[in-house]
């Protein structure tokens, strides 16, 4: 039996042994810094984490591809700045299945099968011009149809996309392609109960024979996917020379891909509005308030909208957010709350736009540590740091196990009353005990003592006194002589000398004085002493 339980031990300990391993190297890889984002680009099909909100500013940050696992936790990637294209690049279509190789460009430029959740984008400011076929989106310029983004939220992100290709067209079909979207450029997938608060702006420079295909879209700029539960927040800007493709939701809604379903949108929102114009003798203007145009018939369900459709047809200016030549901004500092992130608000003093960069993370203000387990002698306690606005706890410390000292008198007793002790922590000096010290006994008597003593000159006898009750404070007493001529006592030991003929009397006081004894003293001289006395000085000198 003892064998048969060494060999099941042995075999448990085998297999938690090859499962240990197995189970760490399954553990999503956390990201607490804007350094660490690096892992997403080194091991783009992955499984991470973010641990912390990541401060983006001063990074010159490169779009990458990613078909992994990201869970945001909740957390925050702020003051993302992008200002180029990624390296890698995708096939678009237009609405006549025309094919292109696109450049890509957003926090990823392709995301194909990924999973992205729980993540929250703030401050995205995304400025290129290219002369490429081109689409761009806060998240991801492109999204494979397996990618699921599901709580995924962008706030005061700020896109400007400049198209400027300058290539004559081969035939009368032969188009530029390029758009914008609050969340994703280009493709499908599934988005779920996503949150967009943007401001895309796309300007046309290309060559006008190319009649630019164009799209915006406050989620999607142009593709085949299903929206639940989507909010987008547009502020929507598009100067176009060819078709105009623009939306609340989704610029063109279009089953790209026969291989995949049409996609849905419901429970979905939408404000804001969209600025454009289509300087195209071939006019479509397309811009509405949920999917701009619907090449693919789709169902949209149960959406709301509180959106406006502003078409402008003077082609001579640039259409953009300033509504003034020359902005002139004035700078606000807005401190950031408990929960609210703090930020810098630009304003024109000229046209009154307004927006927003230099985000700051929330920020608890320390109130006073509070203890809410005590430190013993044996035990170490904790405190704990909450916000003085919100209670929120900032931080929690142990508090070390005291270090006795010795008990120190505070009040010393009387025979009136008690007296009290304490003892403190060496180390930080709090109270660590107090007692009181019992009230002072005094003295009632004194016994031992003869009732009268007698001596003979010279003699010397040492009286022993016995301070009663047996508890008393004070167990000393103190010898006096009323004639030290007579006979002398030392004061603290009570030995008496008898020094010449004559009486006296020995007073015994008790240390606390509330007791004394009389001793009455004889001294007188022996016969042989006499007889000495006589035969020197005769009978006179008596």
């Amino acid at each position: 039996m003892d064998v048969k339980r060494f060999l099941s031990g042995a075999l448990c300990a085998v297999l938690l042994l090859a499962l240990c391993p197995a189970a760490a190297a399954d553990a999503p890889r956390e990201i607490s810094s804007a350094e660490e984002l690096s892992l997403l680009r080194d091991t783009p099909d992955g499984d991470f984490v973010l641990t912390a909100d990541i401060d983006m500013t001063g990074v010159d940050w490169q779009p990458i591809a990613f078909s992994g696992t990201l869970d945001g936790g909740g957390h925050t990637i702020y003051n993302l700045t992008v200002t180029s294209l990624g390296a890698d690049r995708a096939e678009t279509v237009d609405g006549n299945d025309k094919t292109y190789d696109t450049a890509l460009t957003g926090f990823f430029s392709v995301l194909d099968g990924a999973a992205i959740r729980n993540l929250s984008l703030r401050g995205v400011s995304i400025a290129v011009d290219t002369p490429e076929n081109v689409f761009a989106g806060t998240l991801a310029g492109f999204a494979s149809p397996g990618t699921a983004l599901e709580n995924v939220s962008v706030f005061d992100a700020r896109m400007v996309l400049t198209e400027t290709c300058q290539r004559e067209p081969e035939d009368e079909h032969d188009r530029c392609i390029a758009g914008v979207g609050g969340l994703v450029g280009f493709g499908g997938g599934t988005y779920t109960n996503c949150t967009v608060e943007s401001t895309l702006v796309f300007s046309d420079e290309s060559v006008a024979s190319l009649r630019c295909e164009q799209f915006l879209g406050g989620i999607l700029s142009c593709g085949n996917a299903t929206l639940t539960g989507c909010a987008a927040a547009i502020d929507g800007y598009a100067a176009c020379r060819g078709y105009a493709h623009n939306g609340g939701l989704v610029g063109m809604f279009y089953q790209y891909d026969k291989a995949v379903d049409v996609g849905t949108i419901s429970g979905c929102s939408v404000t804001g509005k969209i600025t454009f114009f289509e300087d195209n003798a071939d006019r479509r203007a397309y811009c509405e308030a949920f999917a701009g145009e619907l090449l693919t018939w789709t169902n949209i369900t149960e959406c709301t909208a509180d959106f406006r459709r502003n078409e402008i047809y003077d082609y001579s200016a640039a259409v953009k957010p300033e509504k003034c030549d020359a902005p002139s901004y004035a700078d606000t500092v807005v401190a950031g709350s408990c929960e609210a992130f703090g930020y810098t608000e630009h304003t024109c003093a000229v046209c009154g736009y307004s927006y927003r960069d230099a985000f700051t993370p929330p920020q608890h203000t320390p109130g006073e540590w509070t203890e809410t387990k005590a430190a013993t002698e044996s035990e170490d306690g904790e405190e704990v740091l909450r916000c003085a606005l919100c209670g929120a706890e900032i931080e929690t410390r142990a508090m070390p196990k005291h270090v006795s000292g010795d008990w120190m008198t505070v009040t010393a007793p009387a025979y009136d009353r008690e007296g009290l002790r304490q003892r403190f922590c060496a180390d930080c000096g709090v109270l660590l005990g107090e007692e009181s010290i019992p009230m002072l006994v005094a003295a009632s008597g004194i016994e031992g003592l003869p009732d009268a003593l007698t001596l003979h000159y010279k003699d010397t006898v040492t009286l022993e006194a016995v301070v009663t009750p047996e508890g008393a404070s004070d167990k000393t007493v103190r010898w006096y002589s009323s004639d030290i001529n007579i006979a002398s006592v030392d004061p603290s030991t009570g030995e008496v000398r008898a020094l010449s003929r004559g009486e006296t009397v020995l007073t015994c006081v008790s240390g606390d004085g509330f007791v004394t004894k009389e001793v009455p003293v004889s001294v007188d001289y022996t016969v042989g002493q006499w007889l000495i006395k006589i035969l020197l000085f005769g009978w006179a000198w008596y």
